[in-house]
């Protein structure tokens, strides 16, 4: 039970970061955003659980600090907290000026450059793939030599599988090359840097550990089972929690992510590392120093166990005590909607009768009639979802397998579509 009302400062709440001022806000503290546009609340859907906006450009460190110190809450804020990957080094530097509690900078910024993470994981023997720094197709060519095909390219500072590519040969880095060089800006509107990854390609079934350290030991740890979409992309289309397979090497999964963050200097609160269980065993993708997203936190964890991972990362940032025990044990899944061949989007079929599931707990479109949808390239393709439970994980996941593959994506007819352009 709360008692002392805070004021905690979330910067730029969205996606995954909504979850942050709604948990803050039903605690009763006082919540400010900090944002980039005032439309942000309406476009990311956290209208109405926030007392206050401060505008400043999250994307520059001087200016985040500067529109907190001359705002009301100069002196009298209690946690600054990143909502958003893009901003999370940014605000980690600012916490660090105001006095505040928070990830430390250089934790964050490897967090939030895949090259320097995977620096800091071979300076501490943390299993993890090779790779190489790139700027031309030229070096590109050379690094998959060297490591040897097949390879994935990907941004250095990008998220949410935005222009990875699997690449079997130097034909197909050619034309991945040609494609990622011209990606410049990302999500609200941070640069890419213009610096690539070529990494081996590990083989073998993908998982993510969700985690929350304090001093370095993991306080709580649940492995969630991935699949994603054919290759060459990496979409992220199914997520169960608890995983449901490879039960007997989770132990090894946890303390391989464990390393990996202690590896780029993260101790303390939350994370969502993403691991590769290879024929050599686990094996590090990427490490992010925050809940996990994709509704992983915010639905699969509340639903499998009770837990609030939100909660209890405001309550770190604000020294409070945190729960974070299991109040039971279940199982969730999440099952996206992808569209089959590109086109206009008219509706998806057989979602209405999902509510009348007892073990459906929220289906939800992200497209809207008119919307030209493509064949999922990153989960920014991707048309909806819906959200399962079940006594065992085996179950939710079967569930969710079941229904989204029950589901139809229906298109505009061709004549409609022409009349379009």
């Amino acid at each position: 039970m709360m008692t002392t009302i805070k004021t905690v400062a979330f910067v730029e709440p969205s996606f995954y970061g909504v979850s942050f001022a709604r948990a803050a806000f039903e605690q009763g503290h006082e919540v400010i955003s900090i944002v980039s546009s005032t439309d942000n609340p309406r476009k990311y859907g956290y209208e109405g659980i926030y007392n206050d906006l401060i505008v400043a450009d999250i994307r520059d460190e001087e200016s985040l600090y500067q529109a907190i110190i001359h705002s009301p809450y100069a002196d009298r804020l209690d946690a600054l907290i990143p909502a958003t990957d893009y901003a999370s080094h940014l605000t980690a530097r600012v916490a660090e000026r105001l006095g505040l509690r928070g990830v430390p900078y250089e934790a964050a910024l490897k967090s939030r450059n895949k090259d320097l993470a995977r620096e800091a994981y071979a300076e501490h023997d943390v299993p993890s793939a090779k790779f190489k720094k790139v700027r031309t197709f030229e070096e590109a060519a050379a690094a998959a030599e060297e490591i040897g095909y097949p390879v994935v390219l990907k941004p250095t500072n990008a998220a949410s599988s935005q222009n990875v590519y699997f690449i079997s040969n130097v034909t197909e880095l050619q034309k991945a090359i040609d494609i990622i060089v011209e990606f410049k800006v990302t999500y609200l509107d941070f640069q890419v840097r213009e610096e690539y990854l070529i990494e081996e390609y590990l083989e073998g079934p993908e998982f993510s550990v969700e985690l929350f350290l304090v001093e370095g030991e993991p306080i709580f740890s649940a492995v969630t089972e991935k699949i994603t979409s054919p290759l060459p992309y990496f979409v992220e289309i199914v997520h169960t929690l608890p995983t449901p397979s490879y039960v007997d090497q989770e132990q090894e999964i946890v303390q391989t992510a464990v390393k990996a963050l202690l590896a780029i200097g993260i101790t303390n609160g939350p994370s969502h590392v993403e691991v590769k269980l290879t024929g050599k065993g686990p094996r590090i993708i990427e490490v992010n120093g925050r809940p996990g997203g994709d509704n992983i936190s915010s639905d699969l964890l509340v639903q499998a166990f009770g837990i609030n991972i939100f909660e209890a990362t405001v309550n770190y940032y604000l020294d409070n005590p945190i729960d974070l025990h299991k109040k039971h044990h279940r199982a969730a899944s999440i099952a996206y909607v992808t569209a089959d061949r590109d086109g206009i989007f008219e509706r998806i079929e057989g979602l209405e009768e999902l509510s009348q599931h007892a073990n459906v707990v929220r289906s939800h479109v992200t497209v809207s009639a008119g919307d030209a949808i493509s064949i999922a390239r990153s989960s920014d393709d991707r048309l909806g979802y819906l959200i399962t439970t079940g006594d065992t994980a085996q179950e939710a996941k079967e569930l969710a397998l079941t229904l989204v593959a029950s589901l139809k994506v229906i298109y505009r007819h061709q004549e409609a579509e022409i009349a379009q352009v």
